[in-house]
């Protein structure tokens, strides 16, 4: 967007002081259609379209190149400007269809295929008349120029400041987006951090849930023997069978993680704490190899309408620290202290 803003000042120069020479008129036919481009480029970049295919773009300009050569020649000034209007209409056309044909467009992308099909209007009503912003004849001599003049660019200067502060509010709130995302998202896993987490379970409950705390086993050995960066895989794999559950994850500690269901009973809770500690005891890591087990540890504590999450997590954690305690790789459930059945029991 600032590469097209950048082209409407240009423009605007030449027009102003250089539009009488052929240089000037010649640079106006390459800064059009390179504005219209920009913008293109800007409303595909923030509504995640991707660039202008490579033929669209040949093909404009190819039609530049038409209006370069027929400048040359002695040709009425209208023939010399439509090559390179048809351009423009066509570079911005292309991006504006492309978000025309999005499925499940916002209001902000409503907004920009509006504004974008009223652009090309203009842009097209001007093709017959470009030659009167250059004091230039007209096809029509029925139209006064100045006129013509005062009222098409205060009319496009509105569509186009408007599509300008549109695209501009959504790139800012992509920034801000993006600024709350990492904030509350860990850098290595990509589950919640321990701040997001904690303002989770910080909630008094409005559901009945559960609360899951796990740690893998020995891994500090995994670090030492295999090196940080098979641990910092073997984390990664572990927060993808979280995320998998589609409940709220998060890394809460270096090797230490929780998971908040809500809506799910603590039998169930129990159940999932199982599948997920055996999928991880299954994992085959070929750094590591067949000779050192993976595996981790659960705590799982339940919660009630009304009643503190956080004290359910602190359950959990108790939960947790039984069952390191008492052969690893295992679940153990608060308040009853019985580990579910697991095929091994001991950690790597």
């Amino acid at each position: 967007m600032a590469a097209a803003l950048l082209c409407v000042s240009v423009e605007l120069l030449i027009l102003r002081y250089g539009a009488h020479s052929r240089v000037g008129v010649a640079a106006i036919a390459v800064l059009v259609p390179a504005i219209y481009f920009f913008a293109a480029q800007a409303i595909r970049e923030v509504t995640g379209l991707g660039l202008t295919s490579l033929r669209v773009t040949g093909i404009a300009a190819g039609l530049i190149a038409l209006s370069l050569v027929l400048l040359t020649m002695p040709v009425p000034p209208t023939v010399q400007y439509v090559p390179f209007q048809l351009a423009s209409i066509f570079l911005f056309l292309d991006g504006t269809l492309a978000l025309a044909r999005k499925r499940n467009r916002d209001a902000f992308e409503n907004g920009l295929v509006a504004l974008g099909f009223l652009v090309i209007a203009g842009v097209i009503l001007r093709l017959p008349m470009f030659p009167a912003l250059l004091d230039e004849p007209t096809p029509w001599a029925v139209f006064d120029a100045a006129l013509f003049e005062r009222v098409y660019i205060q009319c496009m200067g509105v569509l186009n400041a408007s599509l300008a502060l549109l695209i501009v509010a959504r790139i800012v709130a992509k920034v801000i987006v993006g600024y709350r995302h990492s904030s509350e998202r860990d850098g290595l896993t990509e589950l919640l951090n321990r701040r997001a987490f904690d303002a989770l379970v910080d909630r008094p409950a409005t559901a009945p849930g559960a609360i899951i705390m796990c740690d893998i086993d020995r891994f500090k050995q995994i670090n030492d023997r295999f090196g940080h960066h098979v641990g910092d895989e073997v984390i990664r794999s572990f927060a993808c069978m979280l995320s998998e559950h589609g409940h709220h994850a998060g890394r809460v500690g270096g090797e230490e993680f929780a998971l908040l269901l809500l809506d799910t009973g603590l039998d169930e809770a129990a159940a999932q704490a199982e599948r997920i500690r055996s999928a991880f005891d299954s994992l085959y890591h070929p750094a590591i190899g067949p000779d050192s087990q993976l595996s981790a540890s659960f705590g799982v504590a339940a919660f009630e309408p009304g009643s503190s999450v956080r004290a359910a997590m602190r359950s959990a954690d108790h939960a947790l620290y039984t069952a390191k305690h008492t052969g690893r790789n295992r679940v153990t459930v608060a308040r009853e202290e019985d580990a579910l059945p697991a095929p091994i029991l001991s950690a790597a």
